[in-house]
């Protein structure tokens, strides 16, 4: 007859996960940590030793998703779009995050500063000018290419790929983490979305370990292209403004700089580095949206905005479902080249910007966090691109500056480009230069702040050590796709990261809708009781 007890043991070991302290590392998954950063390390060795076969690689894959797969982006953002709506409208929006008693950890313009940082500062920066006048000159639907009609056109499509339809999937996303987390104490992890459907399998089974792989990977190559968009708008400021070319020895110094910037940062910690760099970070580009608003066209520019959002609103579904059936739009390529480029980005930073926004939002209640993630910094957008990116679209119609041209050459010209033409400037160029700087840093520091504690088994404070590993993981990954193909490497890697990821988001929406159903059903057996 067998020994019940050493049964028991044996079961016990068994089951027992091989998550455990490890060192100066803290609390590890250590088969999540081994397998995540050793294939990033590999994707960024190869990317280094083999890059032109590595870019290739890449350029196929982003050829074939975009070909065949771009429809699934535009579903699921729609799918996300109505799934935000429907929590924030119905009852559902009356959930907590966290207890009754708890009270939001940071106000409502740090936390809106905190996720607009570490989601697309550096973004609107770079595409802030160039976007804009590629739609105008390039219009894909609704009106002639370089027409006035078109100026509309441009603001809506920078409305759309900048507004709703990318916030949603962080704020989504985040709802489906933050639950679980906040509700029944499980670890903070982006495999915890699962948790209406796998329950406490979600964090210790086979798709939780899935899950929070990709996760992680999709983080890096996301925030890795931003950080490259980044140093490219900021090697050509550092040109204009201190007459200093850099090459790509010294742009990837310049990189290592910020790498050692943004490490320092996420060591911080959230209360001390991360917000006050966020609030700084807003702050500054508010100045800088006033200094076009008032040294411009003040009139046209306001009734550019008003006018775009009730044109984005109005062609919001045809837009929304575009999918150029008939490969119209420069040979059909536009579609690739922008709208799918721009969800597959969303889609890669959706881990990480939604485990991040449910990091910074105990306390809330479902329907204002869901609101506030997506409307407001829908609202930025539009007056962002309307003021900033319509002060380009003026100058060029002046002849003021040739920007259309400068930004062909090299995208991430457009803001210093427009600033010579206005007087101070060159004096708000630097504080571009600074802002853009201090996107890269707060984007960056919060990737790898977020990696981090998925690497520890959801800590919300995870250690020093583990920051610093991925903080470098990431840098690295970036140098390598600079080095490797530029702007284009930056994007294809966004598009492909963002593919695996995209099949896991149409679970999450289930698994929210029963765990939204779990809880309001726990809440209504607590009150009978």
């Amino acid at each position: 007859m067998p020994n019940k007890s050493n049964s028991t043991n044996t079961e016990n070991t068994k089951l027992k996960p091989a998550e455990d302290y490890s060192g100066v590392l803290g609390k590890i998954n250590k088969p999540l940590f081994w397998s995540a950063s050793l294939f990033v390390l590999g994707i960024t060795l190869i990317g280094f030793f083999f890059s032109e076969s590595f870019s290739n690689t890449l350029k196929l894959l982003q050829s074939k998703i975009a070909t065949n797969f771009g429809w699934l982006y535009l579903i699921i953002c729609a799918l996300y779009i109505v799934t935000g709506g429907f929590i924030a409208l119905t009852k559902y929006g009356d959930i907590k995050l966290g207890k009754a008693s708890d009270e939001p950890e940071f106000s409502f313009y740090a936390w809106i500063a905190m996720l607009f940082s570490c989601g697309v500062g550096v973004g609107f920066i770079f595409w802030g000018i160039a976007e804009p006048l590629y739609h105008w000159q390039q219009t894909p639907y609704l009106a002639e290419a370089g027409s006035k009609e078109a100026i509309s056109v441009a603001q809506q499509i920078c409305i759309l790929h900048w507004g709703i339809h990318g916030w949603i999937l962080f704020a989504v996303i985040g709802a489906a983490i933050a639950i679980p987390a906040y509700r029944y104490g499980k670890p903070m992890t982006v495999g915890i979305s699962l948790y209406g459907l796998f329950g406490e399998k979600a964090t210790r089974g086979f798709w939780g370990w899935v899950v929070d792989f990709i996760s992680a990977f999709a983080t890096v190559a996301g925030i890795s292209a931003s950080l490259g968009m980044g140093i490219m708008s900021f090697k050509y400021g550092f040109s204009a403004l201190l007459g200093i070319e850099l090459g790509t020895g010294s742009m990837v110094t310049i990189l290592l700089i910020m790498i050692a910037g943004y490490i320092l940062s996420a060591c911080s910690g959230l209360q001390r580095g991360i917000r006050i760099l966020s609030t700084t970070n807003i702050t500054l580009a508010f100045g800088v949206l006033l200094f076009f608003l008032f040294f411009g066209p003040t009139t046209t520019l306001i009734n550019t905005v008003v006018d775009s959002v009730g044109d984005y609103l109005r062609n919001f579904i045809f837009m929304s479902f575009w999918t150029d059936p008939e490969g119209q739009a420069f040979e059909g390529k536009w579609l690739g080249w922008w709208t799918i480029f721009y969800w597959g980005w969303w889609i890669s930073w959706g881990p990480f910007a939604g485990g991040f926004l449910a990091r910074i939002s105990r306390g809330r209640t479902l329907r204002q966090y869901i609101l506030g993630a997506s409307l407001v910094p829908t609202a930025i957008a539009a007056i962002w691109f309307g003021i900033v990116g319509n002060s380009a679209i003026q100058c060029e119609l002046a002849g003021s500056a040739e920007l259309w041209k400068a930004v062909q050459a090299d995208v991430g010209s457009g803001i210093f480009v427009l600033l010579s033409t206005y007087p101070l400037g060159t004096l708000v160029s630097f504080v571009v230069m600074f802002n853009l700087l201090i996107f890269i840093i707060t984007s960056a520091d919060s990737a790898s702040f977020f990696v981090a504690m998925q690497m520890s088994k959801g800590e919300l404070e995870p250690r020093l050590p583990m920051k610093l590993i991925w903080g470098l993981l990431i840098g690295s990954l970036a140098i390598v796709l600079l080095i490797t193909g530029g702007l284009k490497a930056l994007q294809t890697a966004a598009i492909v990261s963002a593919f695996p990821f995209a099949f896991i988001m149409i679970m999450i929406l289930i698994s929210l809708y029963k765990l939204l159903k779990k809880v309001k059903d726990d809440e209504a057996a607590a009150r009978k009781a």
